[in-house]
Protein backbone atom coordinates (compact mmCIF):
# COMPACT_ATOMS: atom_id res chain seq x y z
CA UNK A 1 0.00 0.00 0.00
CA UNK A 2 1.27 3.12 -1.10
CA UNK A 3 0.52 6.66 0.94
CA UNK A 4 0.50 9.44 -0.90
CA UNK A 5 2.76 12.41 0.39
CA UNK A 6 -0.40 14.87 1.52
CA UNK A 7 -1.78 11.14 3.85
CA UNK A 8 1.53 10.98 5.38
CA UNK A 9 2.05 14.72 6.22
CA UNK A 10 -1.43 14.11 7.51
CA UNK A 11 -1.00 11.14 10.08
CA UNK A 12 2.47 12.68 11.05
CA UNK A 13 0.56 15.82 12.17
CA UNK A 14 -2.15 13.86 13.62
CA UNK A 15 0.37 11.62 15.62
CA UNK A 16 2.95 14.66 16.58
CA UNK A 17 -0.31 16.61 17.86
CA UNK A 18 -1.01 13.84 20.10
CA UNK A 19 1.90 13.10 21.89
CA UNK A 20 2.27 17.02 22.30
CA UNK A 21 -0.83 17.70 24.39
CA UNK A 22 0.24 14.87 26.41
CA UNK A 23 3.96 15.58 26.88
CA UNK A 24 5.25 14.71 30.55
CA UNK A 25 7.71 17.27 30.40
CA UNK A 26 5.53 19.74 29.05
CA UNK A 27 5.98 23.34 31.48
CA UNK A 28 3.10 23.72 33.67
CA UNK A 29 2.22 24.93 37.21
CA UNK A 30 4.21 23.08 39.36
CA UNK A 31 3.08 20.48 42.01
CA UNK A 32 2.16 22.33 45.55
CA UNK A 33 4.25 20.29 48.74
CA UNK A 34 2.51 18.17 50.31
CA UNK A 35 3.48 14.99 51.41
CA UNK A 36 1.75 13.13 48.72
CA UNK A 37 4.03 15.11 45.89
CA UNK A 38 6.64 12.81 44.68
CA UNK A 39 4.31 10.13 44.49
CA UNK A 40 1.97 12.10 42.69
CA UNK A 41 4.71 13.34 40.29
CA UNK A 42 5.86 9.60 40.03
CA UNK A 43 2.91 8.23 39.32
CA UNK A 44 0.87 10.66 37.02
CA UNK A 45 3.44 12.49 35.49
CA UNK A 46 4.54 9.47 33.49
CA UNK A 47 2.18 9.88 31.19
CA UNK A 48 0.67 13.20 31.76
CA UNK A 49 1.96 16.78 32.11
CA UNK A 50 1.68 18.56 35.49
CA UNK A 51 -0.89 20.77 34.03
CA UNK A 52 -3.47 17.51 33.11
CA UNK A 53 -3.36 17.60 37.04
CA UNK A 54 -3.39 20.92 38.22
CA UNK A 55 -5.90 22.21 35.68
CA UNK A 56 -8.58 19.98 37.09
CA UNK A 57 -10.87 20.73 40.18
CA UNK A 58 -12.66 17.35 41.03
CA UNK A 59 -14.40 16.03 44.24
CA UNK A 60 -12.90 13.43 46.16
CA UNK A 61 -14.57 10.42 45.25
CA UNK A 62 -14.49 12.01 41.38
CA UNK A 63 -10.44 12.16 42.01
CA UNK A 64 -10.72 8.09 43.05
CA UNK A 65 -12.82 7.34 39.69
CA UNK A 66 -10.27 9.40 37.77
CA UNK A 67 -7.70 6.78 39.39
CA UNK A 68 -9.42 3.77 38.89
CA UNK A 69 -9.50 5.00 35.17
CA UNK A 70 -6.18 5.64 35.17
CA UNK A 71 -5.33 2.12 36.78
CA UNK A 72 -7.82 0.10 33.85
CA UNK A 73 -5.56 2.41 31.27
CA UNK A 74 -2.19 0.43 32.91
CA UNK A 75 -1.38 3.51 35.60
CA UNK A 76 0.83 1.52 38.37
CA UNK A 77 -0.81 3.02 41.76
CA UNK A 78 0.55 0.89 44.52
CA UNK A 79 -2.33 -0.07 47.18
CA UNK A 80 0.24 1.63 49.98
CA UNK A 81 0.21 4.54 48.23
CA UNK A 82 -3.47 5.01 47.16
CA UNK A 83 -5.19 7.11 49.99
CA UNK A 84 -2.14 9.46 50.13
CA UNK A 85 -1.65 10.28 46.33
CA UNK A 86 -6.27 10.17 46.59
CA UNK A 87 -5.98 12.86 49.74
CA UNK A 88 -3.49 14.90 48.37
CA UNK A 89 -5.19 15.49 45.05
CA UNK A 90 -8.49 16.16 46.81
CA UNK A 91 -6.80 18.71 49.33
CA UNK A 92 -4.90 20.45 46.12
CA UNK A 93 -7.11 20.12 43.08
CA UNK A 94 -10.58 19.45 44.92
CA UNK A 95 -13.47 21.90 43.56
CA UNK A 96 -13.12 24.45 46.70
CA UNK A 97 -9.46 25.31 44.77
CA UNK A 98 -10.51 26.39 41.54
CA UNK A 99 -13.79 27.09 41.50
CA UNK A 100 -15.48 24.41 39.34
CA UNK A 101 -17.89 24.38 37.13
CA UNK A 102 -21.74 24.28 38.41
CA UNK A 103 -24.26 21.39 36.56
CA UNK A 104 -26.28 22.81 34.03
CA UNK A 105 -29.52 23.65 35.44
CA UNK A 106 -32.72 21.79 33.79
CA UNK A 107 -34.95 23.64 32.27
CA UNK A 108 -37.80 22.81 35.54
CA UNK A 109 -35.00 24.25 38.24
CA UNK A 110 -35.64 27.59 37.40
CA UNK A 111 -39.22 27.31 38.71
CA UNK A 112 -37.82 26.03 42.15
Amino acid sequence: MVLLPSVRLSILLLLSTNLVAQAPSAPGKPLPPGPAQGKVKATCTQCHNVSRITEQHLTRDDWSKELEKMEGLGASIPDKDRSAILAYLAKNFGPQKGGAKMPAKKPNDAAN
